[in-house]
């Protein structure tokens, strides 16, 4: 499969990855910080990121900033579930569905695809629905020679997020490399020593998700530096970069911290 050979190397030339996720739409609706999605794009397409994540739709908004060489690859989103929009309306049994196909990312220009994996929530055939849909994308995904993510997530409907718990998270990790994950989305367990248990029971390399909001930006850019020493071969990150208050300095910054590999001490210095 020389296709996704290319794009896995392209994706990583750099060593690590630095991914920005914008694809909170789909799932949360219009989340402070990407209401107007062609501002915020203009401002960190070209600061350091080697990957954009978001939806075919949105790619209609901002497909300029695709069009040159030194452009950020394009990492399409095609699922959602209802999970995360407790600000509208608590979900029930739950659901989970594919939106998109692989060919409408392939035509939206893609270089990757990424889906979830939600476990824990609703009834039990919602994750037989997931599962399904899953194996079919994947199987699509390796026709087309694209990266296949997977974003595997462990919930409850207390938690308005997902659970952190090292043990649960090494089990949505194993399960999502099991069912063909080339790359591996998988959220920080709060700890090197856990994290690397998690990087352990992986098929695949692993990027951990940026999360919610921290407290502050030395919060933030600590736990994308433990994670890298603990084995995370990059990042996505989302609310913490287009949600600062200078979107582009984060970006730069973060890309800081990945890249050339300075210390949190250093890359705070690059906001002020």
């Amino acid at each position: 499969m020389v296709g996704l050979e290319i794009r896995m190397r392209k994706l990583f030339e750099r060593g690590k990855t630095f991914v920005v996720a914008l694809d909170h739409g789909l799932v949360m609706g219009p989340l402070k910080g990407i209401e107007k999605v062609v501002d915020v794009v203009k401002k960190i397409a070209f600061n350091g990121p080697d990957a954009l994540q978001m939806t075919p739709s949105m790619v209609k908004l901002v497909k300029e900033n695709f069009f040159s060489r030194s452009s950020p690859m394009l990492i399409a989103r095609l699922d959602t579930a209802n999970v995360w929009r407790q600000q509208y309306k608590k979900y029930e049994s739950g659901y989970y569905s594919a939106v998109y196909s692989i060919r409408d990312a392939i035509e939206a220009g893609a270089d990757a695809v990424v889906t979830y994996l939600v476990v824990g929530y609703g009834e039990d055939q919602v994750e037989g629905v997931n599962l399904d849909t899953l194996a079919i994308l994947r199987r699509e995904a390796n026709d087309y020679g694209i990266p296949f993510i997977i974003e595997p997530l462990y919930v409850s409907p207390d938690n308005p997020d997902s659970i952190k718990d090292p043990e649960l998270v090494k089990y949505v990790t194993r399960l999502a490399s099991e069912i063909g994950a080339d790359i591996l989305k998988v959220d920080y367990t709060g700890d090197k020593e856990s994290f690397k248990k998690v990087v352990d029971v992986a098929f695949a390399p692993i990027l951990i998700r940026g999360g919610p909001k921290t407290k502050n930006d030395e919060e933030f850019l600590s736990m994308l530096n433990d994670a890298i020493e603990a084995g995370a071969s990059g990042v996505t990150v989302g609310r913490n970069l287009w949600q600062a208050k200078e979107p582009d300095k984060m970006a730069r910054a973060i890309s800081a911290l990945v890249h050339e590999r300075k210390k949190v001490g250093e890359v705070l210095k690059m906001l002020e």
